[in-house]
């Protein structure tokens, strides 16, 4: 029997050509006991929850969610490393777009930590805005110097443009992924950019571990996910323009797989009060996960894919 709200299209290309991809269980926060459905769309290659729970997003984000605590990690060698590789791909981007005031919005970026790397990446950056859905961010974005509103991006409204918008790992968040990409479109400046930054379905982790509660599906939190060519194919149908796509080590995604492996194994000791990233193995294997990554790269696509696009109305 179909669920009232199972998903009998794909919510990327709207195709009913789909199988069974995995099931998977939350490993991570043990939010759930419950099994989840993911389904492969046979047209565009994408996978999605059958039933995203999108009436359960208090239960799904705890309040120990990463994001929700970044400087739970910012012990983490990796994690400086993380900041440094990213502050220079900011800095990369921001030198492209002219002007000497720029406007930049991160979406469900939590507390704003990103942006406050984009800050220190160039003085131009004047105006920084997250949008997120979760109230208890709003005082932790403010102190750091960042405007703050708590709805929805389809929701949100701003009498500025922005020059630059982050969308990094939130777009396999979203039941419509399409909805989010035409608010981007409609609040991106005529000289701006849109990064986002998404895993790929299309890659080893995801086929070793596909039926080994995959960290890629961060189980039940990301709705859909991409490959290359779909989420390229979305951007394009939402008036966007592909400046640059590139390929990115995933290492959280392949510790997570991992992880979660070892702990079904009853190897690993995981609770709901201890998170997969606060296991105190989860630097060690972030580093030789990111190097393996790395090494690979030159080779094949890997965990955790980057697209650049702008508005096809330049």
């Amino acid at each position: 029997m179909i669920h009232p709200e199972s998903r009998t299209q794909c919510p990327v290309c709207s195709s009913s050509e789909l199988k069974l991809f995995a099931r998977a269980k939350d490993t991570e926060y043990l939010t759930s006991s419950e099994t989840f459905t993911y389904l492969l769309c046979l047209r565009c290659g994408s996978v999605f929850l059958e039933t995203p729970p999108v009436d359960q997003l208090d239960k799904i984000y705890p309040p120990n969610y990463y994001s929700y605590d970044p400087g739970g990690q910012s012990h983490s060698a990796i994690a400086r490393v993380k900041e440094f590789l990213d502050a220079r791909l900011f800095r990369k981007l921001l030198a492209t777009i002219p002007g000497e005031n720029l406007s930049v919005l991160d979406v469900g970026g939590g507390s704003g930590w990103l942006l406050s790397v984009v800050r220190k990446a160039s003085p131009r950056v004047k105006h920084t805005q997250e949008v997120d859905l979760d109230e208890r961010v709003r005082v932790a974005a403010e102190a750091a110097g960042h405007a703050f509103q708590c709805c929805r991006i389809e929701n949100f409204s701003s009498k500025r443009s922005f020059d630059l918008i982050l969308l990094l790992n939130l777009i396999e968040h979203v039941p419509d992924p399409e909805v989010v990409l035409n608010a981007m479109r409609r609040l991106l400046s005529a000289r701006g950019l849109i990064l986002v930054k998404t895993p790929n379905v299309d890659t080893l982790d995801c086929r070793i571990f596909r039926h080994r509660n995959w960290g890629g599906f961060h189980c039940p939190r990301h709705f859909v996910l991409f490959n290359r060519q779909s989420l390229m194919d979305l951007g394009q149908r939402c008036g966007l323009r592909v400046c640059k796509m590139f390929y990115t080590q995933g290492a959280p995604q392949w510790t997570v797989s991992i992880l979660g492996w070892l702990a079904t194994k009853g190897l690993a000791r995981i609770s709901a009060e201890r998170p997969l990233y606060k296991h105190p193995l989860y630097p060690y294997l972030c580093g030789l996960c990111a190097a393996f990554d790395w090494i690979r790269s030159p080779f094949m696509s890997t965990a955790q894919m980057f697209v650049v696009f702008e508005s096809d109305r330049q």
